[in-house]
């Protein structure tokens, strides 16, 4: 019987960690279709004509 509790208290541990708070803010009410997320940062010319390049490869078979 002990080691029954033992694992049951166990797992109601490891139940009740996971609903700790991380500290990271959740969005309680999301509007369908936009993204809330943060901004993406722009590109620089040269990753730009890097990505073209790399691209221009893909559709040569």
């Amino acid at each position: 019987m002990t080691v029954i509790r033992t694992v049951l208290a166990f797992g109601a541990v490891i139940l009740l960690a996971g609903c700790q708070e991380d500290g990271a803010p959740r969005p309680v009410h999301l509007d369908k279709g936009v993204y809330q997320g943060a901004a993406d940062t722009p590109r620089t010319a040269d990753e730009v004509r890097a990505l073209q390049q790399r691209t221009a490869y893909q559709g040569v078979r």
